[in-house]
Parts: C-alpha cells; structure tokens; sequence
C-alpha cells in the first residue's frame, strides 16, 4: 500500500512537474515570438504592429537594373612595342632593370595612372597635358630615368606593400631551385641589383608625357628630362675581354623611329556574353565558355570561364579575350570558321571584331568579323560558334552583361574595413556584405540594396543607419533609402542622404565599429568608400591572384552605346 501510493506520488510529481515545463516553454515561444516582431521592426526601420511578422516576410525582391554600371579593369595595362621592330618590346625585372625582348608576359606588362594633369610654360588651363605614371604590373615598380647617364630603370615606392607580389617571388624561388638553369640566370641577374633610393611616396615617381609620333605610335616623353625612351644599342664586356653590342633601352631627343612605341591595350570591360532568342525562357539563354584548352561552347553557368574581356583595338574595332585564360582570343578565318587564337597568332584582322546594335526589333547586339566580310558571329545549333553572312534572327544577337552581375562590397577608402556583418565594419574581408547597386537618376542618385537582407540602406536625422522596406509609392523627397554618390578628390566615393544631408560613414570604435551617417567629412575621411565589383568565383584560384597582383577594377559609367564599352583608349591623347 505504502508503495503504491508512493508511485503515485512520483507520478503526480512527473506530472506537475511537465506541466510547469510546457507552462515555462509556452512562455519561452511567446518572448521568442516578441523579440523576433522586435528584430523585424528594427531591421524594417519602420514600426511593424503584427507580432508574427518575420524578416523573411520584409525581404523585397532584387532591384530592376535600368542603368547598369559596367566593370573596366582600371587603371588600364598595356603592353609597349617597338614601332622600329614589332618583336622588340619594353620589360623590366624586380631589380629595376628595364630592357626589351621579344616575350609577351607578365613582365612586359605595364599600368598607365593618371597623374594631376601640369599646364603648359604659359600656364594657360585649357592646354594642360595628360601625363602619367608607369608602372610594372608584375613587380609594383615604377618607370624612372637618369638624364646624365641615359639610363631607364623602375623605382619602388615604400608606402606600397604588396604581399601578392612577394608571394610570386617566393615561388619563383622554388621553381629556380628545381631548374639550374633558371638559377644559374638568376645568379647572374642579381649583380644587376637596384642600388637607386626608394622613393617615399607616388609622388615623387617620375611622369612621363604620351605625344604621337610621326612615324606612328606614340613618344614616351619624360616630363622631367624632356627627353624619350628609346631603343639603342649597348657595348658590354662578356668577361672574356671581348666587347659584345646589344639593343637595350635608354634616353634620346632625336624623336626618331627608334623612340616609338605601340600603346597596346590589353585590359578591357568584363563581361558575359550571352545569347538572347527571344522566345526562349530564362532556363535556355547560354553564356559562351572557354576552357583550359581555348575551345569555346556554350552554357547556362555564370562564372569565370564565362567573362569576357572586350579590349578596344582602335577604329572601333574590339578583340575579345577570355578573363580566366587569357592566351586565347576568339577569331575567325577568312573562311568564317569561330575558334580561338593566342594573342598576336591570327591573321591580320581575324581577331578583331566589331560591336553593333541588333537590327530592329531585336535587344541585344551583333558582332562582326572585321577580316571575314563582316560575317557575324552566331549560336550554332548543338552549343558552338558560327558565323553568318545575312542576319537571320536571334541565333545572331548578343547580350553583353557587366561580369559582375551589378553586385559590389563597400570598403572604405582610407582605412582596413568593409562592410558586414551589418550593421557593422570589419577588418575580416571574408565577412564583408554584398550590395546591389541600383541608379535612380543621372544625377548621381542611387539605392543600395543589400542582398543577404533583401532590404534597403536607409538612414535617419539621429545618424542611424537600417536596413527598410522600399515601396513603389514613396516619395523620392522623402525617401530616407536614397543616396547621392560623388567621386571624392582623392579617390573613392562618398554617399549622402537624400533627405537630411549626412555622410555614410561609420564610428570611429576600434573594438565594434558601426554604421552610422555623420554632418561633414572627419579628418581620417572614413565617408571615403572603394565600390568592388564582386567577380565570379574562378576555377583557378591562381588567376584570382594574379588578377590582384598591381591592378584593380573600378566602377565606369556606360557611354551612349547600346552595349557596355567604356573607351579604355581614351586614355591616351588623340
């Protein structure tokens, strides 16, 4: 007897004791439930009455893109040729050595900057001159000169650190430790070591002026020396007591042949190039593809295999480049048959093509062979590439699609961080928040939609920046998710409110730094932003990081084309 009431004592207590549980866990749900309608309504930035309302139900779809930004590869690189001998092209190793050879590689690539434009001896404004800075692309080196000895070399600049570049020395290191060859070149190499100062800061690297050459191209013209890199020969003893002359690299004034060069681009706008039946749905439009082996095709995928580098050649004409494995371009023969070529290997004309607006009635573009009686480049039934002499509908139209797909990080300019997770700045790259980028007007009006979130960046007059709903019926002057983005003088971007003036910014807390707006420019100039374009993942990871070596891509504005071309040429004077 004893014992059963003593089970059911314990039994009572079970139950009371679940019940308590479930009375605790129902509480739980509620508090729950509350802090969510909370969340929701401060991620809202505005007041939200329903108690069930979740973030997922604030989401808003992807903004229509009516004004879209391209990508160019900035500043542009370009490789310079002889205009005396087209086989003879300027170089320079990590030493500074600067000389010429015949190869195409990193090594003779160089980076055109812009430098602060200088008025002529008569000071007139409306004459100013374009000058530059050049720079190695492989090895963060810039051009210099010596008027007394006639001597071209590259110069570091200590402010400018750059891992990438002292990555690929390292490996360079190992792969000359398993050619002896290679070491044995590199043992010679090191006697010719850069014994010039390093400079301080950009400015003090030497400018140099880009006038057109009678004889064609272009004269390198230093602006401090006044005088133009040239080819010449140079007398060297081999060790032997024999005196041996080789063309190299040096100063002249004569404005000869010898001191031409060929300014050939070899950056350009990224894009996708896709096809565009329009019958077709969403699931059959094909992006072209180049693989490792520079055969082309087509696919429904958009990564790196499928951008496209589109670099003007002059005279309206293009050639079209893969990103991800940059030996091929795609020609056609004078027979009209599509494949891909290295660069310099094609016919004269086969790898040039141009860009023109689709016939009447279809969206899109059609591209022409400038070699092969302008037959235009088509989709070939079974996923490859054709070409046609007549127009015959949409097998031959193009749409080309900025590589980035509109979608960008914001860091800021000045300082180490990014945005995200909002709404806070990180110095952890990897957690930096994605934003869509949406133009309103030409006046620089934009929405910055973040896509995690599916909502906008708004801001209010207490300096606090949220994430809001957007609805088609707001007011556009009194839109608090409305921003005016301006180019800073210094480089980068700035935004600031539509509706009450402030900078975004972010607090100037070392240990949890947020979003906020602020009335005017702070002195480390943290409104300051760099606009990224977020580029598809690449195959190799490789071509990530020799496409960050020296370079970078900036946002441009599209001109009045019907497709996305920037003028990379428009950099050097006409």
């Amino acid at each position: 007897m004893t014992s059963h009431s003593s089970g059911v004592g314990r039994g009572n207590s079970m139950r009371d004791f679940l019940s308590k549980a479930s009375s605790n866990m129902s509480d739980l749900k509620m508090k729950a439930s509350n802090h969510s309608s909370r969340l929701s309504s401060s991620i809202s930035g505005r007041s939200t009455t329903t108690s069930n309302v979740s973030s997922d139900e604030l989401r808003q779809p992807m903004p229509e893109i009516t004004c879209p930004f391209p990508v160019v590869e900035q500043p542009p690189r370009c490789i310079l040729t002889s205009v005396s001998d087209n086989n003879i092209r300027l170089t320079s190793t990590k030493k500074g050595l600067v000389d010429i050879t015949s190869s195409r590689g990193d090594k003779e690539l160089f980076l055109l900057i812009p430098a602060v434009k200088t008025c002529n001896d008569e000071g007139d404004a409306k004459k100013k001159k374009d000058v530059y800075y050049l720079k190695s692309y492989k090895f963060n080196r810039y051009l210099t000169s010596d008027s007394e000895t006639g001597e071209v070399s590259t110069v570091k600049i200590s402010a400018e650190i750059n891992n990438n570049v002292e990555n690929n020395d390292e490996e360079e290191e190992e792969e000359k430790k398993k050619d002896w060859v290679a070491a044995a070149k590199a043992k010679a190499e090191s006697a010719l070591a850069d014994n010039s100062p390093t400079k301080s800061e950009l400015g003090d690297a030497e400018q140099w002026l880009l006038m057109h050459s009678p004889h064609g191209g272009h004269f390198l013209v230093s602006v401090k020396n006044e005088l133009n890199i040239a080819t010449c020969s140079r007398t060297v003893n081999d060790g032997e007591g024999r005196r041996i002359t080789t063309n190299s690299v040096g100063l002249k004034g004569a404005n000869s042949v010898e001191e031409s060069w060929d300014v050939e681009f070899v950056s350009g706008e990224l894009c996708f190039m896709s096809s565009s039946p329009s019958t077709s749905s969403e699931e059959s439009t094909k992006q072209i593809r180049c693989d490792l082996l520079g055969k082309c095709s087509l696919t429904s995928e958009k990564r790196g295999w499928e951008v496209w580098r589109f670099v003007e050649m002059g005279g309206g004409k293009v050639r079209i480049v893969s990103w991800m494995h940059s030996q091929f371009c795609i020609a056609c023969n004078h027979e009209g048959k599509v494949s891909t070529i290295g660069i310099g290997k094609a016919e004269e004309g086969c790898d040039e093509w141009t860009v023109e607006k689709a016939p009447e009635g279809c969206t899109g573009v059609v591209i022409k062979s400038v070699a092969c009686a302008r037959r235009m480049l088509c989709r070939r039934e079974g996923g490859g590439l054709s070409t046609m002499q007549e127009f015959e509908g949409d097998c031959g139209v193009w749409q080309l699609d900025a590589a980035h797909s509109q979608v960008y990080t914001l860091t800021s300019f000045h300082h180490m961080r990014s945005i995200g997770p909002f709404p806070y700045v990180t110095e952890n790259m990897k957690q930096s928040d994605q934003f869509v980028l949406q133009m309103i007007d030409e006046d620089g009006t934009v929405r910055l939609y973040h896509k995690s979130n599916g909502l906008y960046l708004g801001s209010n007059e207490d300096g606090d920046v949220e994430c809001i709903t957007v609805s088609d019926n707001d007011d556009n002057e009194s839109s608090t998710e409305l921003w005016t983005m301006e180019q800073a003088i210094d480089g980068g971007y700035t935004f600031r409110s539509k509706t009450h003036g402030g900078l975004l910014s972010f607090s100037n807390d070392e240990i949890n730094p947020k979003l906020c707006t602020v009335t005017a420019m702070t002195d480390d100039k943290r409104e300051v932003w760099s606009i990224n374009p977020l580029l598809p993942r690449a195959i190799s990871s490789g071509k990530i990081k020799t496409f960050a070596i020296g370079t970078s891509v900036a946002v441009g504005t599209t001109v009045a084309m019907p497709f996305l071309m920037a003028g990379v040429l428009a950099v050097v004077p006409a």
